[in-house]
């Protein structure tokens, strides 16, 4: 694999990030501190969780170094949805190793038979046969699939697909939102059972859908190509190689999740919809749709990858096709981008606005363009 370049004022971080001053970093330094003035930087509060004193934070990097800080940048929770652009890291992984190709029928590797809950699930039954491992791994966003899948939070599934003025028909932030069309596409097959619901209901590859579910079955059939915990391939590939070791982080696994029905206090049993296989072949099947745990400053290493095309000190660890930047609806994410090699890592944290429409692939930089002035100043 060719290695992506860099330019040579962008560096790599050691076992800590070296701070810059905004000057050094290549910023007007008035216009980055409007930018700073105009924040309302605080905890986020999401589904009953409750993140308030320092219990949440955020960092952004510039050319490998610690640009700015809320919070406690060392604050770890669980940060929603982010498992997913680790999911497609792995399998890119994957791809690169020689064991899979983006458009192989997942059924060739796992069909779940004996294992998913229900004959329907099966990956060579129904929508499934025709389910090929590209139709789960998101758009051009990195988001919304075309597997099929319609499920995203079970408690919301369990109301029905019409009424939305129903008590707890509230957005991720507490405020009356959710569409009809977003808890239940009229193209499901509703029970009211998001455990019985959660395979594909439409021919894959005819309707995008962002669908927790769908990242969950990629999930498992990923632990089976893999045969080990992905946590442990993840580790051993990628994080140690940019600083970050096992000890540091954590992937909740898919039953820890499921177990818990107040995950989210104000939305009980909310990820039900995750079904067995809870191990594969001995290995644990972690939570591929989100809930890794890890720290904003660590979060933004890996931004920082993204921003440098997978580069990391000359090593090219991963085609940067597989590298996408992903946003947690509980106020975490974390993206990078290659035009300033700005990067940033949030853990549970609202009040910074412009920075969460920029998760996913869109290339633009955390801060406003007219911030920059020049590179980063190497001394």
């Amino acid at each position: 694999m060719r290695s992506t370049e860099v330019p040579n004022w962008v560096t790599f971080p050691g076992s800590n990030w070296e701070a810059i001053t905004p000057g050094d970093a290549g910023l007007d330094q008035e216009k980055f501190q409007r930018f700073l003035a105009s924040l309302n930087a605080r905890g986020a509060s999401v589904g009953g969780e409750v993140h308030e004193d320092n219990n949440w934070g955020t960092v952004v990097t510039r050319g490998g170094y610690l640009l700015h800080a809320w919070g406690n940048k060392d604050y770890k929770f669980q940060t929603a949805s982010l498992g997913k652009t680790f999911i497609r890291a792995l399998f890119g992984l994957a791809v690169e190793a020689g064991m899979v190709e983006p458009d192989d029928l997942i059924s060739d590797i796992w069909t779940g038979e004996g294992q998913l809950s229900h004959p329907h699930k099966y990956l060579d039954q129904g929508y499934h046969k025709t389910l090929i491992w590209s139709h789960l791994l998101g758009d051009k966003y990195g988001s919304k699939q075309y597997g099929g899948f319609p499920l995203e939070i079970g408690y919301f599934w369990k109301m029905g697909p019409s009424d939305e003025s129903k008590a707890g028909y509230v957005n991720l932030y507490g405020e009356k939102g959710f569409s009809r069309n977003w808890m239940v596409p009229e193209w499901a097959k509703w029970t009211g059972d998001p455990f019985y619901d959660n395979y594909a209901h439409i021919e894959p590859g005819t309707i995008a859908r962002y669908s927790s579910g769908g990242f969950w079955r990629l999930s498992q059939a990923l632990t089976v190509l893999w045969n080990r915990d992905l946590k442990e391939v993840l580790d051993e590939k990628l994080l140690s190689k940019i600083g970050i070791s096992a000890d540091q982080w954590e992937w909740l696994p898919g039953q820890v999740v499921q177990k818990d029905k107040n995950f989210y206090p104000l939305w009980p049993s909310a990820w039900d919809y995750l079904d067995p296989p809870y191990e594969v072949n001995g290995c644990v099947v972690r939570s591929g749709p989100g809930w890794v745990v890890m720290s904003a400053s660590d979060l933004a290493r890996f931004g920082h990858l993204v921003a440098t095309r997978g580069n990391w000190k000359g090593d090219q660890l991963l085609n940067p096709q597989w590298l996408r930047g992903h946003g947690g609806g509980n106020g975490s994410g974390v993206c990078g981008e290659s035009t300033h090699y700005t990067a940033m890592g949030m853990v549970t944290t609202r009040g910074i606005d412009p920075i969460p429409r920029l998760f996913g692939v869109i290339r633009k930089s955390v801060l406003p363009a007219d911030c920059f002035v020049g590179p980063v100043k190497v001394s």
